[in-house]
């Protein structure tokens, strides 16, 4: 269970494998990566190596003084240059869908492809307005969810975040990703909507969307073999895995 110090936070992250090719899970909103370590026995017999990690202010990562989408992307760059990662097929689900755009903006020689999951690159005013009062009950203890005090600052950024997509969507810059994209959404989706994962696939210039009309928020989890044999053809297809 190891933690890296990057000075001004530590990171979590689980591993398993070795090599400079990884398949990279980013995980959702207030959460942590410990729930995909189920997922290494499968996705290791095809990828060199397999990471999880928790975003800077939640699960076993350290609080922090700042928060950001492009800092928790920075984080993730910084823990793969630690292991020795140079190239990556990034999946995010939900939140790590957005953290996942931001990586490709930011450090797109290092994506070798994206996989997004049930997440969006813009917000409607209902879903914004609905994600800045989650985030203000939460912060005052009447919030639906949970959240730790430990992780309460790291959620708020993420909920606040996502609420302002609706000014400031990543839909415009999303042409500026060259690398192979994977978009896939639920058509039962209650959280994010089917909507998102459509508005992604018209706008990233080399991808390919599939919406599981039976599916729930999260299809790696609700879809679960479907998921699998479609990601596998994707990889092969663009010749990132045999």
């Amino acid at each position: 269970m190891p933690n890296l110090d990057l000075n001004d936070v530590s990171i979590h992250y689980e591993e398993t494998g070795k090599g400079s090719f990884a398949f990279v899970h980013c995980h959702g909103i207030g959460q942590s990566g410990k729930p995909f370590i189920e997922e290494f026995s499968f996705w290791e017999k095809y990828f060199d190596r397999v990471i999880t990690w928790d975003n800077r202010g939640l699960g076993e990562s350290s609080q922090a003084t700042k928060y950001s989408v492009p800092l928790y992307a920075n984080d993730l760059a910084r823990l793969l240059n630690h292991l020795n990662v140079t190239k990556v097929v990034l999946h995010g689900v939900s939140w790590g869908g957005i953290v996942v755009q931001q990586f490709a903006l930011d450090y797109q020689d290092m994506c070798s492809a994206i996989i997004i999951d049930s997440s969006s690159s813009e917000v409607n005013v209902a879903a914004s307005e609905n994600w800045y009062k989650q985030s203000e009950e939460s912060r005052v203890g009447k919030g639906i969810r949970k959240i730790k005090p430990e992780h309460m600052d790291s959620f708020l950024a993420q909920a606040r975040a996502t609420a302002g997509l609706r000014e400031h969507p990543y839909t415009p810059r999303l042409k500026e990703i060259k690398c192979p994209a994977l978009i896939v959404g639920g058509g039962q989706d209650s959280i994010a909507g089917a909507g998102g994962s459509i508005i992604l696939g018209r706008n990233l210039p080399n991808s390919r969307t599939e919406i599981f009309q039976d599916s729930e928020h999260g299809v790696y989890r609700h879809k679960q073999a479907e998921f699998r044999k479609l990601v596998l053809e994707f990889c092969k297809n663009i010749q990132v895995i045999n």
